[in-house]
C-alpha cells in the first residue's frame, strides 16, 4: 500500500497527536508498506519527540501564521487563555476585553483553525512529491482540521481516495464553542470535507456512533495505545521516602478537567495527607497551585515544566499513582485522552477523578487498572487505602500484564491496517496509477 500520511501534528514536535501518528507510520512502515508524511516544520510545541522513521519519508513544509507568530493548536490556545488568573477589578476587566477582542480575531481569520496558514504551502509540496511518488490513499489525522482541508484539496485535484482520522471530532468537540455565525458557516465545511471522504477513523466507539450519525459513515475505531519499546523493563517503584506519590503529566483544562476534588480529599484527610506528595508536569498549570493553596494543601503539591516524551513515561513507572483527569459533562463521553493509554503502558495505578460515565472510567473499571472516583469523600477513603498499603507492603502492586493487553500500538495499527487495505480495495480504480 502507497499511503501518505497528512498531519500538522508529527514528530519530533511534542502533542499527544503527533505521538498517535508519529507511531502509527512507524509501525506501517514496519508491516511493510511504502508510507511517506506530510507536515508542518518549526512548531510551537518542544521539539521533544523522537522521529522514529527515516527522515527522508517526511516531507517538514513551511507554514504562515495568521495572527502573529507562532501557531498553536485550539485547544492549546483556549486553555492558555482560561489559565490566566488575575486579581484586581481593572486587571480582569483589561483581561476580559483582551480575551473578548482575542475571540473576535480569532473566530475571523482561525478559520477553520489557527493552522490555516498551513493549507498554502502544503498542497503544493504534496503536488512536487506526486510527481515522482503517487499515494494509492492519503489519511488525513485531525485536529487541527486544516489537515482534512489539506487531504481534501488533494484528494479532488489528483483523484485519490482519502480517510479522516479524526482524534477529536470537529465541530462536536466538547471544548469548541463558537459564535453561531462561524458554527454555521464552519459546519458547511465540515459536511463539505468529510463527506467526501471515502472513510473516516476514530479513537472510541461513542464517538464513532456520532460521526455515522452524522454522516452517514461506519468510522472504524483505532485506540490511541502504547508502546512498549518506550517504557523501561522494569516497573518497581522505589521506596523513596514512603510517601504516596501521584504523578499527573499534561496540561490542565480549568472548570473542565480539574484536580480540586483531589486537594478537597487531602484537605479531608488531615495529619495524614502529610504522607501524600502530587506532582504535575506540563503546560497551562497555572491554576493547580493556587487551586491547591485555597484548600490548604500547597505543600504537598508541586508543579513543575513539561518534560521530553520518553521522560515523562519514564517518570510514570516511577509514581505509585498516576492521575487522570475527566470531565462530567455528557459531551466528552467518548473522550479517553491520549494520556490513558500511556498510563496503562506504565503499569501504574490510575486515579481518575471527574467524569465517571466515560469511556475512560468504563475502561478502567472493567480492566481493574485503578478507580474513577467524583466525589472528595471517595477520592479520601482510597487515598486511605494506598497509603497504608504502601507502609505495610512498602509498594503498590504494578497492574497485571493481562490488563493491558489489546492495546499496544502494534496491535492497534493492525486495526488501522486492515481497515485501510478495505477502504484501498472498495476505491480502487483501474486507472490509478
Amino acid at each position: 500500500m502507497r499511503l501518505l500520511v497528512i498531519s500538522y501534528a508529527f514528530p519530533p514536535y511534542n502533542s499527544i497527536g503527533g505521538v498517535r501518528v508519529g507511531k502509527t507510520v512507524k509501525y506501517l512502515l514496519n508491516f511493510g508498506h511504502d508510507v511517506r508524511v506530510l507536515t508542518a516544520q518549526e512548531q510551537s510545541f518542544l521539539p521533544t519527540l523522537p522521529v522514529e522513521i527515516p527522515v527522508e519519508r517526511v516531507t517538514y513544509t513551511k507554514w504562515l501564521s495568521v495572527r502573529g507568530g507562532s501557531p498553536a493548536t485550539r485547544n492549546s490556545v483556549e486553555a492558555g487563555a482560561s489559565a490566566n488568573g488575575n486579581s484586581g477589578k481593572k486587571t480582569k476587566l483589561k483581561t476580559a476585553l483582551k480575551q473578548a477582542l482575542s475571540s473576535s480575531y480569532k473566530n475571523l481569520l482561525d478559520f477553520p483553525d489557527s493552522n490555516i496558514g498551513w493549507l498554502p504551502y502544503a498542497v503544493p509540496a504534496a503536488s512536487r512529491l506526486f510527481e515522482s511518488w503517487k499515494p494509492e490513499l492519503i489519511l488525513a489525522s485531525s485536529p487541527p482540521p486544516t489537515s482534512l482541508v489539506v487531504a481534501y484539496r488533494l484528494a479532488r485535484k489528483f483523484g485519490i481516495p482519502w480517510v479522516a482520522d479524526l482524534r477529536d471530532l470537529w465541530m462536536d468537540h466538547p471544548y469548541y464553542k463558537p459564535p453561531g455565525w462561524r458554527k454555521a458557516v464552519e459546519e458547511r465545511l465540515e459536511r463539505r470535507v468529510l463527506s467526501s471522504a471515502a472513510g473516516m477513523v476514530t479513537v472510541s466507539e461513542p464517538l464513532a456512533e456520532s460521526l455515522k450519525a452524522k454522516f452517514g459513515k461506519q468510522a472504524s475505531v483505532v485506540l490511541n495505545g502504547f508502546d512498549p519499546a518506550d517504557y523501561p523493563e522494569s516497573s518497581e517503584v522505589p521506596f523513596d521516602d514512603g510517601r504516596l506519590k501521584i504523578l499527573y503529566t499534561g496540561m490542565i483544562y480549568p472548570g473542565k478537567r480539574d484536580p480540586s476534588p483531589l486537594f478537597e480529599a487531602l484537605q479531608t484527610l488531615g495529619p495524614l495527607a502529610e504522607r501524600v506528595r502530587v506532582v504535575f508536569h506540563g503546560n497551562f498549570l497555572e491554576t493547580v497551585r493556587p487551586l491547591a493553596e485555597r484548600h490548604g494543601v500547597g505543600h504537598l503539591v508541586a508543579v513543575n515544566e513539561p518534560v521530553p516524551y520518553k521522560e515523562s513515561l519514564q517518570m510514570q513507572t516511577r509514581a505509585d499513582v498516576l492521575l487522570l483527569l475527566l470531565w462530567s459533562d455528557p459531551t466528552e463521553r467518548g473522550v479517553y485522552t491520549g494520556k490513558m493509554f500511556e498510563y496503562l503502558g506504565a503499569r501504574r495505578p490510575i486515579l481518575a477523578i471527574g467524569g465517571t460515565e466515560t469511556v475512560a472510567a468504563d475502561l478502567i473499571r472493567e480492566r481493574g487498572v485503578g478507580v474513577a472516583l467524583e466525589t472528595p469523600a471517595q477520592i479520601a477513603e482510597q487515598l486511605i487505602k494506598w497509603i497504608n498499603q504502601k507502609q505495610v507492603s512498602g509498594a503498590i502492586p504494578s497492574l497485571r500484564p493481562e490488563a493491558i493487553a489489546r492495546v499496544s500500538r502494534e496491535e492497534q495499527t493492525r486495526i488501522l491496517e486492515e481497515y485501510l487495505i478495505g477502504v484501498m480495495s472498495s476505491t480502487a480504480s483501474p486507472n490509478l496509477t
